[in-house]
């Protein structure tokens, strides 16, 4: 079980950290009040345009009509991000509405690095510092998850390698023989970390390589005092982090709005 001041120590890092991610896109922008937290970036995913109810004011008609006339006044999809234990109600609720519900993603957090992990020595980790090395991280999200290559290269752009964000936003890139193969990213703010989008290459996987990686951005993250880690698991990976030592704490579902295509052109 998590205790109230963990929990919240991590949903306001979380709210932090997608307010860094946002806003160093060019034209994004984050936007928090006391009830909802809105970000944009402009990218044609809707996973990268949400909305966030943070309190039960929060989602409501008002608020989803309003919603939906600011993404599409600027001709972005979008999609509601749900919290479920603040909102038990929240998904019967859309779903009334229509909203077409993701599969749930576990909300998992770690206090500090597993001290027994095991690694696969034929792994290298490496930070990212240059430009060359943030274009082999978009090529690898690319190829994993078949996001547009242009909308990574705006969402991790040279921004990320600013004195002033290179220490918050950390990227992450493994090798075999040289040979890019996974990446990560670590976000440290407010006292805690959150990791992001841990993948591997198809051919690679099952090979300790997301282990290695991992655990390489928790020692980052705890030498900047921030060893409390949270992640979003997908239900596939949720195995592998309750191994390395993550536990459960909540559960993050999206949701797509009736009145918008997703279709590829």
């Amino acid at each position: 079980m998590i205790d109230s001041s963990t929990r919240t120590r991590l949903d306001q890092h979380v709210i932090a950290a997608q307010a860094r991610l946002y806003r160093a896109v060019a034209g994004g922008s984050f936007e928090i009040t006391s009830h909802w937290a809105r970000g944009y970036s402009g990218l044609q995913i809707p996973t990268f345009n949400i909305f966030l109810p943070l309190g039960n004011e929060g989602l409501s008609d008002e608020t989803l009509a309003d919603t939906a006339a600011f993404f599409s006044s600027r001709e972005t999809v979008y999609a509601i991000e749900l919290v479920h234990d603040r909102f038990p109600h929240g998904p019967d609720y859309l779903n009334e509405r229509r909203y077409q519900p993701l599969p749930p993603q576990p909300a998992m957090f770690i206090a500090a690095p597993p001290q027994d992990a095991r690694f696969n020595p034929a792994v290298t980790v490496e930070r990212v510092s240059t430009v060359p090395g943030l274009t082999a991280l978009c090529a690898l999200l690319h190829a994993v998850f078949d996001f547009p290559l242009t909308d990574l290269i705006k969402l991790y752009s040279a921004a990320h390698l600013r004195d002033d964000l290179k220490n918050i936003i950390r990227h992450y890139l493994a090798f075999i023989d040289d040979k890019p193969i996974g990446v990560g990213t670590i976000i440290c703010i407010n006292g805690a970390a959150s990791i992001w989008n841990v993948c591997t290459l198809d051919e690679y996987r099952r090979q300790g390589v997301a282990t290695t990686l991992i655990q390489r951005m928790l020692q980052d993250g705890a030498a900047s005092d921030c060893a409390l880690t949270m992640l979003y698991a997908t239900p596939l990976a949720y195995h592998l982090f309750n191994k390395m030592g993550f536990d459960l704490f909540a559960q993050r579902q999206w949701f797509l709005p009736p009145e918008l295509s997703y279709e590829e052109e």
